[in-house]
């Protein structure tokens, strides 16, 4: 049931199996009617989604025959079920000359529809390109690890990072609108200080002055090219701007993609793929346009899935023969182990989730447990000895922490704690936790699986450590950088120079755990344990400890009286010099006489 595509086995944090994707039925222009087409769409629509219920019991009925009962968390992510969006899909296929796949780099295949490129390719005879997005995340073993794997299986893709590129617009159009203000004041100084006689030649220099160069649109379209790459690909470092439209350019006429006069001349690309991917990023950053822009052409971009509604054109501001189509992101449907994968991919709101314990014990088991405790500024409770022979973990390092032990300290730090009973928010911290994950701040990346007969790829474990790497290098905070380096070095030292857990445990450990190495009497204590005994500095010496007579045997003076035939006096007042204020206070609450 979750094996991977290419049968080579099966994936242990994260499986999946892909359906079909819905196609739009044959219709004639000029023949087929608006009324027609619609009710053939609807039909075929519905079609489609019976035969998705119908796999899924075929499915459930195999997991239910072969465990002896339950589906094992079998089920069909929740995917795209209103027939408008998947409208937008077919027309932009329909539209574009070339087809653009763009998936997370964190997870290609998990956003990689093998059945959508089928139809674009097989039936309606259209080149794709897959275009990995997000992968500054990836190392450059790591690209190249991803490129030999699709490489092998035949999928033309590229590299390219929409976060990077933008960031460079964004830097171009600050100068130029730097540059624009100092020419301007430049030359209201000028004007004053010429003399009235050469008013019309200042006005004549002003002029030339002001050409539509400077404008930021076009200074961010004019980026200078950057250093030429030992690929075309972008495995040695993701592509750049100037080369991504080069290379999309290259690929169009190399499959023999023609501009169209209907579109002025122009060649379309059809931009497709899961929601949270880029697709509006990307479009932005081959647009040119940035947030400082005001009044340019510009995409909207939200955190959260499914920001665009339906399919829009574009133009690019350099390139007269290009233009781009933005299709709203699509959840294709398959079958995962859970929704907790759905949810922690991004495709599936955070505000939606209605239940958190999944998806943070998944990220408890991928993001190590030195890298929440520095990235959180925290430090999650580690399991004693007793506590692993009781779980019976064997391995050297520790066990990954769980979801309750990271909402748990991580409501405890922040003070997260319900208004009206002061328990834990739960609910609240999980919902931080899933976003830094999914934006990024809680870095894992998904290795590509082993092929059979193949071991040039990289394994899982490597991959892994490259991930680390990218984590700690993406880091702003100095600090924090330096305390993961530290921790992450301490946990394999710990790891290559721990020994097993001994199995035969005495009563002392197995009361006391990790305490058994506190000092004794005779070691040296520091500095700080004598002031803690410290009752402060000013008049420790004629303080009382016991003011009110509650926790310590009761005053000699009292028992005196008591003698004497008082009664018996409860204390209540302050001790001074000369002994109690109120000694022989006859209150109800203070004296009880006796007969």
């Amino acid at each position: 049931l979750y094996e991977d595509k290419e049968g080579g086995g099966v994936e242990e944090n994260f499986a999946f199996q892909e359906l079909s994707v819905p196609r739009r039925p044959a219709w004639t222009p000029g023949v087929t009617t608006a009324e027609e087409l619609d009710q053939m769409e609807n039909d075929t629509f519905l079609e489609w989604r019976r035969g998705v219920a119908r796999r899924e019991e075929q499915i459930a009925a195999m997991a239910f025959a072969k465990n002896g009962g339950g589906v094992a968390g079998a089920s069909v992510t929740p995917y795209e079920k209103n027939l408008h969006v998947w409208r937008q899909l077919w027309r932009v296929l329909e539209r574009s000359a070339v087809v653009l796949q763009i998936v997370d780099a964190r997870n290609p295949l998990f956003y990689l529809s093998d059945d959508l490129r089928a139809y674009a390719m097989d039936e309606l005879g259209k080149p794709m390109l897959m275009l990995v997005n997000k992968s500054d995340y990836l190392t450059e073993g790591q690209r190249r690890a991803w490129s030999e794997y699709f490489t092998k299986r035949g999928i033309d893709h590229l590299f390219f990072s929409a976060y990077d590129e933008q960031k460079k617009i964004d830097q171009a159009v600050a100068e130029a609108k730097k540059g624009m203000e100092v020419d301007e004041l430049q030359q209201q100084q000028k004007i004053v200080s010429d003399d009235e006689e050469d008013s019309d030649a200042d006005e004549n220099d002003g002029g030339e002055e002001d050409e539509p160069s400077s404008k930021p649109q076009e200074a961010a379209a004019e980026l200078e090219p950057a250093e030429s790459l030992g690929d075309s690909i972008g495995v040695d470092r993701p592509l750049t701007r100037e080369e991504l439209i080069d290379t999309l350019d290259s690929f169009a006429k190399s499959h023999g993609c023609e501009p169209e006069e209907k579109f002025d001349n122009r060649i379309q690309y059809g931009m497709v793929g899961f929601p949270n991917v880029g697709k509006s990023s990307v479009i932005n950053v081959l647009v040119g346009s940035s947030k400082a822009i005001h009044g340019g052409v510009r995409v909207a971009v939200a955190a959260q899935p499914g920001k665009t509604k339906h399919f829009q054109t574009l133009l690019l501001p350099d390139r007269s023969d290009m233009m781009l189509c933005d299709c709203p992101g699509l959840v294709f449907p398959s079958f995962v182990s859970s929704t907790a994968d759905m949810i922690a991919a991004g495709v599936y709101p955070i505000a939606q989730m209605r239940d958190h314990w999944p998806v943070v014990s998944l990220i408890c088991k991928r993001v190590p447990r030195e890298v929440l405790n520095t990235h959180y500024g925290m430090h999650i409770p580690e399991p004693t000895k007793q506590e692993l022979k009781e779980k019976g973990w064997t391995g050297k390092d520790l066990p990954p922490p769980t979801a309750e032990e990271l909402l748990g300290t991580y409501c405890i730090v922040r003070s997260m704690l319900a208004a009206a009973s002061g328990v834990p928010d739960y609910q609240r911290a999980s919902r931080h936790v899933v976003k830094d994950y999914s934006e990024g701040k809680l870095l894992y990346c998904h290795s590509p699986p082993a092929l059979k007969g193949d071991d040039s790829i990289m394994n899982n474990e490597e991959y892994q450590r490259e991930t680390l790497t990218t984590a700690i290098k993406n880091t702003n905070n100095l600090k924090k950088k330096e305390k993961m380096e530290q921790a992450i070095e301490m946990a394999a030292a710990k790891k290559e120079n721990m020994v097993d857990v001994e199995e035969d445990f005495d009563d002392f450990d197995a009361i006391f755990g990790d305490e058994i190495d506190r000092p004794t009497e005779g070691d040296k204590r520091g500095k700080s344990h004598k002031k803690i005994k410290q009752w402060g500095k000013k008049g420790r010496k004629l303080r009382n400890k016991d003011p009110y007579g509650c926790h310590s045997a009761p005053n000699d003076m009292l028992h005196s009286a008591a003698k004497e035939g008082s009664g018996v006096i409860i204390n209540a007042g302050k001790y001074t010099r000369n002994g109690y204020t109120r000694a022989n206070y006859a209150g109800a609450k203070s004296a009880a006489y006796g007969a």
